[in-house]
């Protein structure tokens, strides 16, 4: 564990499940709310047992042992984009393989389309978590009965968003301690039935997370960047089908993005790295494989509604 100084002084906390060997790919993830690096656990076990890879988490701001900024205004993209950045620099790797779950994902198509950060990106693995420029643009993408369908689907999973942006309620909701056994009920749908790794989370989590939604959002839905951001970082998309939040059509919305990548339609609902990280592990080092050799480029967009397990 090592910690660093972002640019408006947070302090982040990275954790490294492995030795740093510049021999090696680095793989970077960043989680989600309300989760810390901890959701990372299992997926990082199951890498370091390949043992090819340098495998590598941080505490996103204001979440885990990270520090939180002054105001809100600290967990606006630019900062984010930053702190993903600073990171990288911080293990002095070179480029890295960026993976990512929910705004942790969010944050990650924020740096893949960011010019500065996206040259320290080798590729990039999204998990339930869409560039929310695009999510916007899919909003407003119906075009038949199939299409409006999916919207409509969509604008229902996210209803939460509209409570977390209202104030004071959410953190009354989650002090209480109602929010954190909703949020464990939702985590068990789509679950394999196996054992479950415990996922310690304190309330800062709950709360300090609440700060990247009311930063950040609902801008983008009503009117999202035109042209849409663009990146020519390798982006796979792993789509878990029972994910309560994000859509697998919102999810294989890419927007704008050039023909490297791909989307994966896989069994699993939104906890899909803590429920099933043998399976993310095995499509993030099929990916950063490919990618690392060049195969990637190769790929296009042949495999878009592909069926994994």
């Amino acid at each position: 564990m090592s910690s660093l100084i972002a640019s408006d002084g947070v302090s982040l906390t990275v954790h490294t499940y492995t030795d740093l060997d510049p021999r090696r790919p680095t793989i970077l993830a960043i989680h989600g709310y309300p989760d810390n690096h901890h959701v990372w656990d299992g997926v990082a076990e199951q890498l370091v047992e390949l043992g090819r890879y340098n495998v590598v988490a941080y505490d996103v701001r204001g979440a885990g042992a990270s520090s939180a900024p002054a105001d809100r205004s600290g967990y606006r993209f630019p900062q984010l984009v930053a702190d993903v950045g600073a990171v990288i620099d911080h293990l002095g790797v070179g480029q890295v393989h960026l993976l990512g779950h929910d705004w942790g994902s969010i944050q990650g198509w924020a740096a893949v389309t960011d010019p500065v950060v996206a040259a320290k990106v080798a590729s990039y693995t999204s998990i339930s978590g869409p560039q929310l420029d695009y999510a916007g643009k899919f909003l407003r993408s119906a075009r038949n009965i199939r299409t409006a369908i999916d919207v409509i689907r969509q604008l229902l999973e996210s209803t939460y968003i509209w409570l977390f942006l209202t104030p004071r309620l959410p953190e009354a909701i989650f002090r209480s301690g109602l929010g954190s056994k909703v949020i464990g009920a939702l985590d068990r749908i789509g679950r394999s039935g196996g054992p479950q790794r415990p996922m310690p989370r304190g309330e800062n989590d709950y709360l300090n997370g609440l700060n990247l939604y009311r930063a950040n959002m609902p801008g983008p839905f009503l009117k999202p960047a035109s042209p849409l951001p663009a990146t020519e970082v390798a982006v796979q998309v792993l789509a878990p089908r029972l994910d309560l939040f994000v859509s697998p059509a919102l999810q294989r919305f890419t927007g704008s993005i050039p023909a490297r990548h791909r989307v994966l339609d896989i069994a699993g609902g939104h906890w899909v790295v803590t429920d099933r990280p043998d399976v993310i592990a095995r499509h993030t080092a099929d990916w950063v494989d490919q990618t690392a050799s060049g195969s990637a480029e190769d790929l296009g967009l042949d495999a878009p509604d592909s069926r994994q397990r």
